[in-house]
């Protein structure tokens, strides 16, 4: 799990702010979001607004260093989020948003971009570890339409990326990872406020009222994931999440509110997963991998793995205990 939150986590800087290695201020401003909101020197609540803080005083001295190299025409709009939300003007030509939109917004993004796909991709690990017959319909097996990550891999030449095309074709992969989230959402559970008084199942919830809604509530009622209880990613095979009922499965939310990161999170796992099966094989060193929330969900020990590296004719060689 550690590993997975270091990788995500270089990720959304690099995307965001151009930084090739996170800093350890992101890093404890993340500590206190779940944190105790007491205020005293000694709690991770203090030290994550020190951090924030700190942090934020550094997303300012990025975005000033964006702005001159955007006037000066070294950098473009794509060329990072700030540079993107730098760019943004009305039709006079005057910027949409203040600096302290722009960084507030960016620490948003920070936190939201990272966490969720660390976890998504750790279970997987977990899953895969435990699913041998999963792993191989990702990777080895001999047929041609099931054994994608291999066939991508024969058609790019060395050191080739991997384009658009090549994620579409990650079909049972992309699978893979939605019954996961079905499983383990990464939120269990938010608040939303009704704005008209509704009526549902018998009770009236006034205008106003806070509803908290619960992910496995319908990510588990057999009525519309038959046999809940079992890894089946065939189950979104002939099935697309939007032709499920409306708001039956909810890892990205819904409606207005749908997570706007969602695509980004889809490009993110598929790209990782598919240089992890292919170089690496690994087994869990814990013969018992449950797992806690907190509220996020957290394998028992960071899911520690050993890990060992994949060649031909599955020949391994042994590399060690790592902490996904």
């Amino acid at each position: 799990m550690p590993l997975m939150k270091r990788l995500t986590f270089d990720i959304i800087c690099l995307l965001l702010f151009g930084l090739k290695r996170s800093t350890g201020d992101f890093e404890r401003v993340m500590d206190g979001i779940w944190a105790v909101p007491v205020n005293l020197p000694f709690t991770a609540f203090s030290r994550s607004l020190r951090a924030s803080a700190r942090a934020r005083r550094l997303i300012a001295g990025i975005l000033r260093e964006t702005r001159a190299k955007l006037e000066r025409g070294e950098a473009s709009r794509s060329s990072d989020l700030i540079a993107c939300l730098l760019s943004l003007t009305d039709r006079s030509g005057a910027p949409l948003l203040s600096e302290k939109e722009i960084v507030d917004n960016s620490v948003v993004a920070l936190i939201a971009g990272h966490d969720t796909s660390s976890i998504l991709m750790a279970f997987m690990v977990r899953q895969l570890a435990n699913d041998p017959d999963t792993l191989a319909a990702m990777v080895t097996v001999a047929t041609a339409r099931d054994a994608e990550h291999d066939n991508i891999a024969k058609s790019k030449g060395h050191g080739e990326a991997l384009d658009w095309e090549d994620l579409a074709k990650m079909k049972h992969t992309w699978r893979v990872a939605l019954e996961t989230l079905r499983l383990v959402p990464p939120m269990l559970s938010d608040f939303r406020r009704a704005l008209l008084d509704v009526e549902f199942d018998g009770y009236l919830i006034p205008k106003g009222w806070q509803v908290f809604w619960v992910a496995i509530v319908t990510h588990m009622d057999p009525d519309i994931f038959p046999e809940p209880t079992m890894v089946d990613p065939s189950r979104f095979e002939n099935q697309s999440v939007a032709a499920a009922p409306p708001f039956s499965f909810v890892v990205f939310g819904g409606g207005p509110r749908i997570c706007v990161g969602m695509e980004f999170a889809r490009i993110e796992t598929l790209v990782t997963m598919h240089y992890l099966v292919r170089r690496f094989r690994w087994k869990l060193c814990c013969k018992n991998d449950t797992f806690a929330r907190d509220p996020m969900p957290l394998p028992l020990h960071g899911l520690p793995i050993e890990l060992s590296r994949r060649y031909r004719h599955d020949c391994k060689t042994k590399l060690g205990s790592r902490s996904a």
